[in-house]
């Protein structure tokens, strides 16, 4: 398995998240590198963007684009603008 990189991320990419047989839109809102932890593909944190309902409670799931699929664990942070953000940070 390859890591992920925070190359592979573009803010303004929107996702379909999905758990089970639900799925929900999430827009990519920061990419934002961090100090060097060591992590194989390096240190960054991700913010989306999602609807206010439902808030999606903290866990893993598989985000979708046109690119590729990956299984990503986010935690929602707050409410935004009419939305819920989330974070992800790979460490």
């Amino acid at each position: 398995m390859t890591a992920l990189r925070f190359s592979h991320f573009i803010a303004g990419t929107v996702y379909t998240v999905s758990s089970g047989d639900q799925a929900w839109p999430l827009a990519l809102d920061k990419v934002q590198p961090l100090s060097d932890s060591g992590r194989e593909g390096g240190s960054f944190r991700l913010e989306f963007l999602g609807p206010a309902d439902p808030v999606l409670p903290q866990a893993t799931y598989s985000f979708s684009n046109s690119d590729a699929t990956q299984d990503i664990f986010i935690v929602p942070v707050g409410r935004e603008g009419g939305g819920i953000r989330y974070e992800a940070v790979f460490y």
